[in-house]
């Protein structure tokens, strides 16, 4: 890279996956980048993908979308990083998609050395870590405890950007990374060619949404972002979307808290006095930014444990006796559920419940502060829980069919209440998990918790 020290270019795709436009990454690769750069994973998913060591994307659409980056990325022989792969970054998700790279590799005849980043950590290492008072909440979760660690199955930390640096000082062309920050995709590149960390991590919190920084997200544009040393300037490639100070300020304040301090293991991205300028109508210019060094290392820890086996039932409901008497409804309900699984056999802490009013409160519950009368059509989600998958189908289908005969209001009959948009009128939905771990670890060295494999295909 014989111009890095004064500029580093680099392209980001939205999520590997979620597809992004070919002829706007062709336009990418004309401007001769530095790396290519697509995130894979999130916790937006809840805690499914981290217990099971699933990736929930179809692998026709991860194939795909790695297809053509890396297609890009030989061409001109730069980096192809990817970050928290298979969504929740698990080993068997890494380990997937390194299967699928190998595999394209191999159809089109490509050389080069692949980086596996693994971010699981040992639970007797995480387990003396919580001894020395090494682990602590993040936001208000409960103190971790041994118990807690033992019971998930999965359990990753976020890395930073120095193992993504490692891996590039290690000679990888193509990095496969579990659990990460998204900035640090970005920020690997241009922080080992010399840049300044400020403007380096908030043009890589302005890029990691990929197609997010844009006004016409749904247009999958990848965008460019050039960084040097004052600043950086940020611009979709794709013809007819565009990026504008309020797309490119809105992406660094996206899911954080603060609107001033972006926190990663080494530091902050503060960008109190960072500048945002409009250059024309495509494109975006942002200097100021600053990196503030943190006084010790830490990294957020990521856990699910399975809490059993999930059946659901779904249907609409137009009575409007029933609707204006729901409460009642449901709590009469909940009675002939509990009645059921004496019946059954099935102990009373081994089933959960919940009920879903869909036009009433189904998102906040007890916390909805519009207590209005729902319209003359509500949506019922019934959630069942079970240790055991047989318990949490039975308590599912012999009870949404006691529900389908009870009376809207009591003393007045009146079956057949339910509209059931499918049949069967249940679904399965497996193992379910919850999170477990959501905590920082303290750590000499931001590099510590990760492990990285060369594999040279």
């Amino acid at each position: 890279m014989s111009d890095a020290t004064d500029e580093i270019r680099m392209v980001a795709n939205g999520m590997v996956g979620n597809g992004f436009s070919w002829r706007g990454f062709q336009n990418a690769l004309a401007r001769k980048p530095h790396m290519i750069g697509c995130d894979a994973g999130t916790s937006d998913y809840g805690a499914g993908p981290l217990g099971s060591g699933i990736s929930t994307k179809p692998e026709q659409s991860v194939r795909r979308d790695l297809e053509i980056m890396l297609q890009g990325a030989r061409q001109l022989k730069i980096p192809l990083i990817i970050g928290s792969c298979g969504i929740a970054g698990a080993a068997p998700q890494v380990d997937t998609v390194a299967r699928i790279v190998k595999e394209i590799a191999s159809e089109h005849g490509m050389h080069f050395r692949i980086a596996l980043i693994y971010s699981d950590q040992d639970k007797e290492v995480l387990k003396t870590a919580l001894a020395q008072g090494q682990i602590q909440s993040l936001g208000p979760v409960p103190a971790l405890t041994a118990e807690a660690i033992d019971a998930s199955s999965n359990i990753v930390a976020m890395a930073g950007a120095q193992p993504f640096i490692d891996a590039l000082d290690g000679g990888a062309d193509v990095i496969l990374a579990g659990r990460c920050t998204d900035p640090a995709i970005y920020a690997a590149v241009p922080l080992r060619a010399g840049l300044p960390p400020g403007p380096v991590w908030h043009a890589a919190r302005s890029v990691d949404k990929g197609n997010l920084a844009t006004t016409e997200v749904s247009e999958g544009s990848p965008v460019m972002v050039s960084v040097t040393r004052e600043g950086f300037i940020i611009e979709p490639t794709k013809e007819g979307s565009h990026c504008t100070v309020k797309s490119v300020s809105s992406l660094t304040m996206y899911e954080n808290p603060d609107p001033w301090s972006v926190y990663q293991p080494a530091g902050a991205i503060t960008t109190q006095f960072a500048t945002f300028e409009q250059l024309d109508d495509r494109r975006v210019r942002v200097t100021g930014s600053r990196f503030t060094p943190a006084e010790y290392h830490t990294v957020k820890l990521e856990g699910a444990r399975p809490v059993g086996y999930r059946y659901a039932f779904l249907v609409g409901i137009r009575d409007p006796r029933l609707i204006a008497n729901m409460d009642d409804f449901l709590a009469r309900w909940r009675a002939l559920f509990e009645r059921t699984a004496r019946s059954l056999g099935i102990a009373g802490d081994a089933w959960h419940l919940k009920f879903r009013v869909y036009g009433r409160d189904a998102v906040m519950g007890d916390r909805e502060p519009l207590r209005m009368q729902p319209s003359h059509e509500v949506g019922l989600l019934i959630d069942v829980v079970a240790d055991r998958e047989e318990d949490a189908q039975a308590l599912v289908t012999r009870g949404s069919s006691i529900g389908a005969k009870l009376d809207p209001v009591p003393g007045i009959p009146a079956g057949g209440n339910f509209a059931a948009p499918f049949s069967p009128n249940f679904i399965r939905m497996g193992e379910t998990y919850e999170w477990s771990v959501w905590h920082l670890m303290t750590v000499k060295n931001e590099r510590d918790p990760f492990r990285i494999e060369y594999v040279d295909i």
